[in-house]
């Protein structure tokens, strides 16, 4: 029997409210992806699978999951099965209702905040003081709740107070993904952050945390080479490794299996999953058959660090093995030089 990650991200579907401009989902680049949403049936049959295969975690996203109206006959599914559950939202459809149902489940909640006065730019919609005010009602509520933050060159500079603001409405956690290119967002590449800016995320975040004494994540894998001062954070988590189809692993809204989230290749459909040891691009995560050629000699490489996003990498330069996209200000002076 395969082995695979205890972590799994069911994307039930690829209807959403919000359109970010950062969207990375592989589905919004790509009018050929296929999607055929599996029905509530299905997904249950999914989690009984899974379940065969010791998986211990599921977190539901989409798209935007709550756009699912038996969203919480699938949750009520994994409840039952055992398993330790997580939901994404970008919170529009959410209200005390909402919430007051998800209680009993002790379902570990994260909701995109990405951006203060950027927010309605951003997500083209409005919504941010509902948004905040769901972590109110998750406070009141007795849920655990994170603020997830794609940061961009856009709301870069209010970055203290995009953390600031949900920590002091009652968020939990914080987590950080830097913007990186994919679905949507291979067509604004304008709001990748420099290096240099990258940095200043770190800087922000720690000086925020710190004060609040909450932990906080970096949820994309970063090229160690780019952190300035590794060793001067203490409460925002770094992490350098590639997490995917080792630590977590992903099921789109037609039952395909993924490698990450931010894959664009499909290995196996979830009814074949005993056949994925056999697929050769699964294979290359699980080896770790993806180091990046111009990282090569690197006394980091395979040990504190594999390159940054490889999934980013592919998407925005073509190869899993290519240069992380944080790499590309460089390549774009050189080529301007």
């Amino acid at each position: 029997m395969i082995k695979l990650p205890k972590n799994v991200l069911l994307e039930l579907t690829s209807v959403c409210n919000h359109r970010c401009l950062f969207c990375y989902c592989p589905w919004e680049n790509d009018k050929n992806y296929h999607l055929k949403e599996l029905p509530t049936a299905e997904w249950c049959a999914v989690l009984d699978k899974l379940k065969t295969y010791s998986v211990e975690e599921v977190t539901f996203t989409g798209g935007e999951a709550s756009t699912r109206k038996d969203l919480f006959e699938i949750i009520d599914h994994a409840h039952k099965l055992g398993y330790r559950i997580g939901l994404i939202s970008n919170g529009k459809l959410l209200d005390e209702n909402f919430l007051k149902r998800l209680a009993p489940y002790d379902v570990m909640l994260n909701i995109s905040v990405p951006g203060i006065k950027t927010f309605e730019e951003t997500t083209q919609t409005d919504g941010l003081e509902h948004t905040l005010e769901l972590f109110d009602l998750c406070k009141k509520l007795g849920i655990h709740v994170g603020a997830n933050i794609t940061v961009t060159k856009k709301n870069l500079g209010e970055l203290y107070e995009n953390i600031a603001l949900p920590i002091i409405h009652g968020a939990d956690t914080i987590l950080i993904n830097r913007f990186l290119p994919g679905g949507r967002g291979m067509q604004n590449q304008e709001f990748l952050l420099s290096q240099d800016e990258f940095n200043q995320l770190l800087d922000t975040a720690e000086e925020v945390l710190s004060k609040a004494g909450i932990h906080g994540y970096i949820g994309t894998e970063t090229p160690y080479c780019i952190i300035k001062n590794p060793d001067k954070y203490q409460w925002i988590h770094l992490s350098s490794m590639c997490a995917a189809g080792k630590g977590f692993f992903v099921i789109d809204p037609s039952g395909y299996v993924k490698v990450c989230n931010h894959s664009p290749q499909p290995c196996c459909h979830w009814t074949e999953i005993e056949t994925l040891h056999k697929n050769t691009y699964w294979q290359k995560f699980i080896n770790h058959d993806y180091l990046p050629d111009m990282c090569k000699g690197c006394e980091h490489l395979g040990v504190k660090c594999e390159g940054g996003c490889r999934e980013a990498a592919h998407v925005a330069n073509g190869a899993i093995n290519a240069p992380d996209p944080c790499f590309n200000e460089n390549k774009s002076k050189r080529s301007k030089e």
